[in-house]
């Protein structure tokens, strides 16, 4: 390898030298998102800061908060988060009955040692003796079979 990968990454595409349409462009959206995020925050302005504005004498705000209208546009969201919050209740409760339930079965019978060697595409002897060993290895053919080897202890 001629390089380390590092150097390479991470895969940026810069350009030496950006046109001036595009300074323009970030400029003017930049901008636009400025002004917006203004108009957006004047409401607030006027509920937190008018009262001192109107006593320097730079106009008459409208400082009423208007709780009663703000919690009346609010009453349809508010509907959707109980709505929301009953249906994660209701799947909360079915889904532990169905853990409650499963639990008390009986566990499922073991699968015969032939029919797993056979899936693994092993010998019944070479699964047996697999089946003793604590912390194996397992190696896969791409035919499909499968090679077990123990681990060896990590010192």
């Amino acid at each position: 390898m001629s390089h380390r990968p590092y150097e390479t990454w991470p895969p940026l595409i810069v350009a030496s030298e950006k046109p001036r349409w595009v300074w323009w462009r970030d400029f003017a959206l930049t901008l636009a998102m400025w002004l917006m995020f203004a108009i957006m925050l004047g409401t607030e302005f006027e509920l937190w800061f008018g009262r001192y504005l109107e006593r320097l004498g730079l106009g008459h705000f409208d400082t009423n908060a208007h709780w009663t209208l703000f919690f009346e546009r609010l009453r349809p969201y508010v509907y959707l988060i109980i709505s929301l919050l009953a249906f994660l209740a209701a799947a909360a409760v079915a889904t532990n009955h169905r853990r409650r339930r499963t639990l008390l079965l009986a566990p499922p019978p073991p699968l015969p040692v032939a029919q797993q060697a056979r899936r693994a595409g092993m010998d019944e002897a070479d699964l047996l003796v697999a089946r003793q060993l604590a912390n194996v290895v397992v190696h896969t053919a791409p035919d499909g079979g499968q090679r077990v080897e123990p681990r060896q202890a990590a010192l």
